[in-house]
Formats: C-alpha cells, structure tokens, sequence
C-alpha cells in the first residue's frame, strides 16, 4: 500500500521526516518522498537506512525524483514468536 507522498527539501527536513515514519508506518506500508534537492540523494538513502526502513525504489518522472520507502524492519514489524 503506498500512502500519500510527502516532500523533503533539505537534509534536516528528510532526518526528521524518516524518523517520524520509522515509528509511525504500518509494517509493509510505503511512502513515496519527493526529493527537491538531487544533490542530496545519497545523504537522504543514509537517512533511509539509519531510520531502520528500506528504500524500495528512486523514480524520476517530470524532472523529479521521489524515494518509494517501505516499512520492513522497524518495530511495528517484529512478531512475537
């Protein structure tokens, strides 16, 4: 399920964002995050995954970029066993 996009223009921005949906996403759950600075595409994947979620996918459509991110591994997807 790919919830509605979100937008991130600067690094703060994507810190704050990803550690708002590690705790808040549904297991499974993606978001897709449009990056408004390209030149920061390499520090918001290291954000991504200090964060504890997965980057699925970067698209390019209409000279943007977007970051599909998935729930995989934070807490709302650790099972009792």
């Amino acid at each position: 399920m790919l919830q509605a996009q979100k937008i991130v223009r600067s690094v703060k921005e994507a810190k704050e964002l990803f550690e708002e949906l590690s705790s808040t996403m549904e297991c499974g759950e993606r978001v897709k995050v449009a990056v408004k600075n390209v030149s920061e595409v390499q520090k918001y994947v290291e954000l991504v995954i200090k964060s504890g979620l997965s980057l699925v996918d970067i698209e390019e459509a209409n000279n943007n970029y977007y970051l599909i991110i998935e729930n995989r591994f934070g807490s709302r997807c650790v099972q009792d066993v």
